[in-house]
């Protein structure tokens, strides 16, 4: 398997995540090729965790809407 490709697919997964992510630091984007594919794998699982607390955060906010009168 071709190591390029699989950092060239999980930086592109990252730059996803960190679209949808409003805590992110867009200046990754630039450094994101320079960096090691154990770095880009422990940045990938840190917005991975972001998001999935900012879901949660969604469900509670949703909830409390949907029980107000």
């Amino acid at each position: 398997m071709d190591k390029s490709l699989d950092k060239q697919a999980l930086i592109q997964e990252i730059e996803k995540l960190i679209e949808s992510d409003p805590l992110a630091h867009t200046s990754t984007f630039e450094m994101m090729d320079f960096l090691e594919i154990d770095d880009l794998i422990s940045i990938h699982k840190g917005l991975l965790k972001s998001k999935e607390n900012r879901s949660k955060e969604n469900d509670v906010w949703f909830d409390s809407l949907c029980k107000k009168d």
